[in-house]
């Protein structure tokens, strides 16, 4: 089944760091990427994702909460890829700079992010049935998911 991206908002990664270290989760990644989400109504994404060593569109469709990767575009550099934004029509953009570690558990991963320095944010990306039973396990079934892209939720919920 393929999987799905849900984010929840804690106050910070101490409790599932503990956690990931007592389920021996191994560290799978840790960057830097800097995001260029497209003005869009709804939930569902449009963004330019630079890392270090590339530069990708990536189309995700939300539903119930939960994002899914839809479309992966390699562009040539992030200057190409905000043209290729501004060609189809999206010419106002929302810059989001997220620090991360991902973390292999169980068929999917468990991502620790860090957005824009203030907003401590868990991402499960998991087959949607899934979502409960690891939710449970990290104890993240009471704290607030978030429900839309990161660029909205930080409008919408200022950090102080």
């Amino acid at each position: 089944m393929k999987h799905s991206e849900r984010k929840y908002r804690v106050k910070d990664f101490k409790a599932i760091k503990q956690k990931l270290t007592d389920v021996h989760a191994q560290k799978i990644k840790q960057a830097v990427t800097t995001h260029y989400y497209a003005q869009l109504i709804g939930n569902d994404v449009i963004k330019l994702v630079h890392y270090e060593d590339r530069d990708e569109i990536h189309k995700l469709k939300e539903a119930n909460g939960a994002f899914t990767l839809t479309d992966r575009i390699p562009v040539v550099n992030a200057e190409s890829g905000l043209k290729w934004l501004k060609q189809r029509g999206h010419t106002e953009t929302s810059k989001i700079i997220m620090a991360y570690e991902e973390y292999s558990y169980k068929g999917g991963i468990v991502g620790l992010y860090v957005i824009n320095d203030d907003l401590y944010s868990v991402i499960l990306d998991y087959p949607p049935r899934q979502f409960v039973l690891i939710e449970k396990q990290f104890n993240l079934d009471k704290a607030e998911v978030i429900d839309m892209p990161y660029n909205k939720y930080i409008q919408n919920n200022p950090i102080s």
